[in-house]
């Protein structure tokens, strides 16, 4: 039993090493507070080393990824009812501050446009697309994940931001 919690001590050790950068990026653009996504980060290696059966999990890269959201979704959560503790509840004759239903509408379709215009892009070009502007990472480093030139990597993004614009410019389906 301890050989399995050393090799699991290991393994975090390991993927703190090769993501803890990505890792406290992706928390920080999920909670907008770069400023506490290490300590969020450190949290969420924590949270997987700590659990039971570590050595039984057959991705902890991508375990880690989901802990690290639910962190910082977490954080969200508790900063909004600090705000509301701090501001009370809201007056029932002042207007809301939050966008109006139409406004959430109008983004909540946009967005599915959007989504969609990334989901109809070849998937190559969807790949780098993504690993660029979801994941962070560099032209090198998408480069040798999928086997292509750093220059091969800036031709996909800007197909991709060609595509996606044309795509966004046309009239939205009624």
């Amino acid at each position: 039993m301890t050989g399995s919690v050393g090799a699991w001590a290991r393994k975090i050790a390991e993927l703190f090493e090769a993501h803890r950068l990505r890792v406290e990026r992706a928390i920080a653009r999920r909670t907008g507070d770069p400023q506490t996504a290490g300590d969020l980060a450190q949290d969420a290696f924590l949270r997987l080393a700590r659990l039971p059966d570590g050595e039984a999990i057959q991705n902890p890269a991508g375990l880690l990824y989901v802990v690290a959201d639910r962190v910082a979704l977490d954080h969200c959560r508790a900063a909004k009812r600090q705000r509301l503790r701090e501001v009370g509840p809201p007056d029932e004759e002042s207007p809301s501050p939050g966008p109006g239903a139409d406004m959430v509408v109008e983004r909540n379709q946009t967005m599915a446009r959007l989504r969609g215009a990334i989901d109809s892009l070849p998937p190559k070009t969807r790949d780098v697309f993504l690993l660029y502007h979801v994941e962070g990472l560099t032209y090198r480093a998408i480069g040798e994940r999928l086997g292509i030139s750093p220059r091969t990597v800036e031709y996909h993004l800007r197909t991709a931001l060609e595509q996606c614009r044309a795509r966004m410019k046309r009239r939205p389906p009624r």
